[in-house]
């Protein structure tokens, strides 16, 4: 029997979800969760599926990236599946760097989930051939560091938040108290970090990777 967790913000597609995976009799559902956080609390309360399918867009709270990498630092036997409406390489990539096992795109209507289950379960990973990764870059992957995850400055994502919320560099400075100069330096460094070359830019990264609306 195959013990399986479930994290979704949308309550609607994770019972549809619950449903699908009933019809199969080797597959358990011990748990759900409609958010980051109480993922996380469940399985520090010691809930322990041998699966979890992490939804990694949930913009309100704790991301699934974020969980993704409390159950890849802890080392816990948790085999990690992303399940999510985003198939932008970026966010794929650091869900890959997190420790996550394989991705399911719901756009698909999780054809054949059961075949993917049970290839993470067995030890294997899997992911889409149109992502065209190979082995070889998928073991790289998990070795590169992702700038705008792990080596983000908390005044960083404040910033690009309040930008997205149609605020101007002015204002941002003003509701952090922080100098204009300051916000400027930090919008640069997202820049690098992010690859992108304007406020918009940024805007549109972070949208495509699921971490604002």
């Amino acid at each position: 029997m195959i013990r399986l967790m479930l994290c979704d913000d949308h309550l609607a597609f994770l019972d549809g979800v619950i449903e699908v995976l009933k019809k199969y009799p080797n597959f358990e559902v011990i748990g759900k969760a409609t958010s980051g956080k109480e993922c996380i609390q469940l399985i520090s309360d010691h809930l322990q599926p041998d699966i979890l399918l992490l939804d990694i867009s949930m913009p309100n709270g704790i991301s699934g990236y974020e969980v993704a990498k409390y159950i890849h630092l802890k080392k816990l036997p948790i085999k990690v599946i992303a399940v999510s409406m985003l198939d932008d390489l970026q966010a794929i990539k650091a869900m890959i760097r997190f420790g996550a096992k394989g991705f399911v795109c719901k756009g698909n209507s999780l054809k054949g989930i059961d075949e993917i289950i049970q290839t993470v379960y067995n030890g294997n990973e899997y992911y889409p051939e149109e992502l065209h990764l190979t082995p070889k870059q998928i073991e790289k992957i998990k070795h590169t560091p992702i700038p705008w995850l792990e080596n983000m400055h908390p005044q960083e994502w404040e910033i690009i938040q309040s930008i997205a919320n149609d605020n101007s560099q002015k204002i941002v400075s003003k509701q952090m108290d922080i100098s204009d100069s300051l916000v400027s330096k930090r919008l640069r460094s997202l820049c690098k970090k992010t690859g992108s070359n304007s406020s918009i830019g940024l805007i549109n990264f972070f949208k495509s990777v699921g971490m604002i609306k």
